[in-house]
């Protein structure tokens, strides 16, 4: 036999597979066993990394079909055996969930012909057939219309402007039968059953067409929210495809850091998919992205729906943390991944030997010291339900060693055992110890504060348990006061097929009673006071991935949400919300170009092409099979107010700063203040801050670093890129000069 090292992945793969079907419970999956794999390692040898590769190959070689939510295809394959079978009640049921999973796994003309047939089309009219009883049938011919014209245009004949509303000339559908047949048929069900999310359609598919809102019936007709948004907010170009960077693939995370060490900001992303790759897109520091995967020793990481960045070893490089399983219930339990950046171009999967290795459904985890022994440490919320069982939350202590030690039980986080959709450190007294807020979906949600290592649950007595179903969350100061406030949006899994009705309802200033996002403003007393109505912002969301930055650098922090459901009717746009001085927010999804239809995941802001001012990254796509679409990049053109780019470098607290407060004091007496992290918990921003400081100059600059010692610097020059270290009084100059992004419209700067 040669070297394992020779041994080809395929071998690998098949090996695994082998001493897994020798076990004797042939029945239990590799999730329910996850020592058969140390078995392989005993007797093959195997790399952490060709471990992982060849444990998360099992998954999708070993998968049952009807387990998997997003294995459509599949599913659709299984149902098909049993089309006929039963009683009539059966025989329906069993049909009408084969046509789903058709339209589901991409197979849009599938669903259509099978529709068409039971309904009899070519004998009788829609009107015809339709009936109180059948709706759930004609939607989904509907629906099966609409989405063959997203498929057909949006999808395979993709523009810069495609999926984007208001829709513009580029964007418009070339092949217009798929919207036209939806028109017609979502006419007939408004017609005969009114609802909402039938107007939205209608509206939606005629703007496909380019005859919105000449053409729409005026007993259909809505009037799109940017005739009310501000109308000289500059237009942000989607230009993944220009540089490199559209990966397709279904729901994913994002993470932006420089990963080489070149100076210039990388993109990491994943998709859901179980068999779709990661994804590590260098910068070419000529404008554009090369896809780096194979060569950083990734082949074969695949899946993840979420992930964040840290330098968890204090090596000086940045290390990446993948999150599986989450929403899979009990065949969820994937092992997560840390991958170890060498400092050499690759990385390593060095989840076992960390001792990180464990077996949850998850997609939210955070770093943050919270023992102050400058090391980072890892809180990670896995899901509890009825379906995955019982799953506790974990926090990871960093022992410095390069392994990390579970510490959940000690501290009481192992018996937060809700279905946890989003966690975030901040520190809401400033007294320089890390505080944890907890997002819980369909459950009251937890604040947990730090008194020097160990944690008390002050969730009720600081008023920041709602909403009741809630997910993306984080820690940010709305108004500069100097604490740090907490966002937490609203995802109400009651209402999940309202989502399109919600959005048409809302626009047309319509109540609805899906639950709101809370935007929780700090007291200063370890109590907050909701806010989101007071801010503008009591809206539904349905925020999935989401993040903040300062896109127009005036200081304050504006946020992006990406909105969505697994269900295709969840055509709404994602949505850009500014801060204006700090006391409210302001809609300017239209007016900037940010209102793209399709799912939108992990979001990150980042000054990539270096002019000071920060551009979004988001990844797209749904959760089931052809549910695909590319990932986006919006090019920000304002440059018109200054800015100053920091970098940290920690020496006794962490090396990536994680917990550092920024407090820069501008020469009109303004102060702003910015805390060292990676944003939101569903996308990871650069960890290097981005800080717009409108027209003003700097006055000064403090560091408040998490042992509670200040450095002070005088008179910093704007517009340039800083390195301040611990420690150390004199400030390094990174070069920091303008990239201009490769085919970019950069004639619309605004300088």
């Amino acid at each position: 036999m040669p070297p394992f090292f020779l041994v080809k992945p395929s071998f690998i793969i098949f090996f695994i597979l082998f001493i897994f079907n020798s076990c004797k419970d042939t029945k239990a999956s590799i999730l329910e066993s996850p020592p058969v794999v140390n078995q392989v390692e005993k007797v093959a040898k195997l790399s952490e990394t060709q471990l992982m590769v060849a444990e998360l190959a099992a998954l999708v070689s070993q998968g049952k079909p009807m387990d998997y939510l997003h294995w459509n295809s599949k599913k659709a394959t299984f149902l098909k055996k049993y089309l006929g079978k039963g009683s009539v009640q059966q025989q329906m049921s069993t049909w009408f969930k084969y046509c789903t999973e058709l339209l589901a796994s991409g197979n849009s003309e599938g669903c259509i012909t099978e529709v068409s047939n039971f309904l009899e089309l070519d004998k009788s009219t829609l009107k015809q057939r339709l009936t109180k009883q059948n709706t759930l049938i004609f939607e989904l011919l509907a629906l099966s219309y609409l989405r063959l014209g997203e498929q057909t245009n949006c999808q395979t004949n993709h523009t810069s402007s495609s999926c984007i509303i208001p829709l513009q000339e580029p964007g418009y559908h070339k092949a217009i039968f798929g919207s036209t047949k939806a028109i017609e048929i979502y006419s007939l069900l408004q017609d005969t059953f009114p609802n909402e999310k039938y107007k939205w359609f209608i509206n939606f598919a005629f703007m496909t067409l380019g005859n919105y809102p000449e053409m729409v019936p005026s007993r259909h007709k809505i009037i799109f929210p940017s005739a009310n948004e501000q109308s000289d907010f500059p237009f942000f170009n989607e230009i993944a495809m220009n540089v490199g960077v559209a990966h397709n693939g279904l729901s994913g995370g994002t993470c932006i850091d420089d990963f080489n060490g070149d100076g210039f900001l990388d993109i990491f992303s994943t998709s859901y998919a179980m068999d779709d790759s990661v994804n590590l897109s260098l910068n070419d520091t000529k404008g554009g992205f090369i896809n780096a995967t194979y060569d950083s020793g990734l082949s074969g990481i695949v899946s993840g729906l979420n992930s964040i960045h840290a330098d968890y070893d204090n090596d000086g490089h940045n290390d990446i943390f993948v999150l599986r399983g989450g929403w899979l219930g009990k065949k969820g339990g994937h092992p997560n991944s840390l991958l170890k950046n060498m400092g050499d171009g690759t990385f390593t999967d060095v989840t076992r030997s960390s001792k990180l290795l464990s077996y949850h459904p998850t997609q939210t985890a955070s770093w943050g010291d919270f023992d102050n022994d400058g090391n980072l440490d890892l809180f990670i919320g896995n899901e509890t339900s009825a379906s995955a069982g019982v799953h506790p939350c974990e926090l990871f202590k960093n022992n410095g060693d390069g392994t990390f030690t579970n510490v959940a039980s000690v501290h009481g986080f192992d018996s937060i055992t809700g279905f946890i959709k989003g966690v975030t450190w901040g520190d809401i007294n400033n007294d320089g110890w890390q505080d944890l807020y907890i997002s819980v979906l369909g459950g009251e949600n937890y604040l947990f504060k730090n008194n020097k290592g160990t944690f008390e649950n002050i969730s009720s007595s600081s008023g920041t348990q709602s909403p009741h179903y809630s997910f993306p969350c984080w820690f940010f100061d709305v108004n500069n006061d100097g604490f740090q406030d907490i966002f937490v949006s609203g995802y109400d899994l009651d209402h999940l097929r309202d989502v399109a009705k919600d959005y048409s309802s809302e626009i047309q200033n319509i109540n609805t009673t899906t639950e709101k996002p809370r935007l929780y403003i700090n007291n200063g007393d370890e109590t907050f006071t909701e806010s989101a109505k007071q801010y503008g912002i009591s809206k539904s969301l349905y925020a999935m991935g989401a993040n903040f930055g300062d896109i127009d650098n005036d200081g304050f922090l504006d946020f992006y949400v990406g909105t969505g459901a697994p269900d295709f009717s969840t055509i709404i746009p994602n949505r850009m919300f500014k801060n204006i001085q700090g006391e409210r927010f302001e809609e300017i999804t239209s007016a900037g170009n940010f209102g793209h239809i399709q799912k939108g995941h992990g979001i990150a802001f980042a000054d990539i092409d270096r002019d000071g001012d920060q551009d979004i990254y988001s990844v797209m796509g749904g959760a089931y099979q052809g549910d695909t679409f590319t990932n986006i990049l919006y090019e920000n053109p304002i440059s018109k107010n200054n800015w100053i780019v920091i970098e940290l470098l920690g020496t006794l607290m962490n090396t990536s700063a994680i917990g550092a407060v920024i407090e820069v004091k501008l020469n009109n007496n303004r102060v702003l203040f910015r805390t060292v992290s990676t944003g939101g918990s569903f996308g990871a921003s650069s960890l290097q801050q981005e800080i717009g400081i409108g027209q003003e100059t700097i006055k000064e600059i403090i560091i408040h670093w998490s042992n509670q010692e200040k450095q002070i610097f005088s008179n910093v020059d704007v517009n340039q890129k800083i390195l301040i270290t611990e420690g150390t009084d004199t400030l390094a100059y990174p070069r920091y000069s303008y990239v201009p992004f490769r085919t970019s419209t950069n004639q619309q700067h605004i300088h």
